[in-house]
């Protein structure tokens, strides 16, 4: 069985992609255009929550299919593919309670794998040269007509079902190495070489889509601060002074404040530093509580944070930096005793005598100085020079 060029060339457009947005798009309207189904949907899983959430479609009406939350349970049609790693066709779907409002023909159900499995012919040691699958890296033994398993030869895929559920190979499948399922639709039934080739096409994808998450993953960390989730410095720094030209072209108002926790070496050497840890994160926790999701912020060294307010005037920061503040000062901190955790913020923003990254930062660095001298456990606002007003 050798894949006819448009599906090659199917899956090569899909892993030119990193976004998992666009793969996952991109497979559901080629599937609909190479194969001759009437409808397609797409299922994700949701781990965690133990679901499979529908997701994309192309031909059923709209809502039919992101509407449905399953449970990820051997007992329904849609989520036996998950427990099994096994495509399901051509089966009655009425008695389900998911998919028999779809109004299914004839239909099949492909798990979207995400990890490359051996073959068992690798595992098994197996010395069948006559077998289909052996030596077939990208084909897998439960997905080939006219395979060998245990000297006996399965001349359909329905076949297989008795002898796979006792064989270590398929029943070794873990759930979480299956992404989503497919579901096609279509007025004829669905013959073994399709369920084959739309599988072996699932495989494909569901690696694109977890190069797609690793991809995510490492930018992730490449912006993120480890312990506290925060935008990092560095980061941070690009995006305001990316900010920046584009208000000095375009106008706006850009106000920055600067965080330090007040006192904070003492947490840790009272307390150790898994003490200061927690309240590293515990603190960021309130940032990103109290903040617009549109606002930037993050840990910018130490026990420093840094804050970018989007559209905010000076007055309004000031506000915003006193909520926050409070936020902290009213929080309870467990395993630090009597002990208080406050901040001092400075607060300045893009002024004509700050009008560039470093002038900008400086400014609320004095700021927030001038808040630790005062007392601490204050916000401080940097003057505007009079030709602001």
């Amino acid at each position: 069985m050798h894949p006819n060029p448009a599906i090659l060339e199917m899956l090569s457009l899909v892993y030119e992609d990193l976004d998992i947005d666009t793969i996952e798009q991109r497979f559901v309207t080629m599937v609909a255009e190479l194969f001759p189904f009437t409808r397609v949907g797409l299922f994700f899983v949701k781990h965690k929550k133990g679901l499979l959430q529908g997701k994309l479609c192309k031909g059923f009406n709209e809502g039919s299919i992101s509407t449905i939350e399953v449970p990820i349970d051997g007992q329904y049609l849609l989520t036996r593919p998950l427990i099994t790693g096994f495509p399901l066709w051509n089966e009655p779907s009425c008695d389900d309670p998911f998919l028999g409002g779809l109004g299914l023909n004839h239909f099949a159900l492909i798990p979207v794998v995400n990890k490359k499995r051996i073959p068992c012919w690798q595992i098994t040691n197996c010395q069948a040269v006559d077998c289909p699958a052996y030596g077939h890296q990208w084909l897998r033994c439960w997905l080939v007509p006219g395979t060998k398993c245990k000297d006996q030869t399965q001349p359909s895929l329905e076949g297989k079902s008795a002898l796979c559920a006792e064989c270590p190979v398929f029943t070794g499948q873990d759930s979480r190495a299956v992404e989503g399922i497919m579901l096609v639709d279509g007025p004829a039934p669905i013959s073994d070489e399709t369920v084959t080739m739309l599988s072996i096409i699932a495989h494909g994808v569901g690696a694109a889509i977890n190069n797609s998450k690793k991809y995510t993953q490492v930018l992730r960390e490449s912006i993120r601060d480890d312990l506290t989730g925060l935008h990092n410095r560095r980061y941070f720094n690009e995006r305001l002074l990316d900010e920046i030209e584009r208000a000095r072209r375009y106008g706006g108002n850009i106000s920055l404040l600067i965080g330090d926790i007040d006192h904070f070496k003492l947490v840790n050497d009272c307390y150790g530093h898994p003490a200061g840890d927690m309240v590293l994160r515990e603190v960021s926790a309130i940032f990103i509580r109290e903040l617009r999701r549109s606002d930037l912020v993050a840990r910018y060294g130490g026990e420093e944070f840094a804050v970018v307010l989007f559209d905010c005037t000076p007055e309004r920061a000031k506000t915003i930096a006193e909520g926050l503040r409070l936020a902290v000062a009213k929080a309870n901190w467990p395993g630090l005793a009597e002990t208080r955790v406050t901040i001092s913020f400075g607060v300045a923003s893009l002024t004509k005598d700050a009008s560039t990254l470093e002038g900008l930062i400086g400014k609320a660095d004095k700021a927030l100085y001038s808040a630790k001298a005062q007392g601490r456990n204050r916000v401080w606002i940097a003057p505007q020079a009079m030709d602001d007003d």
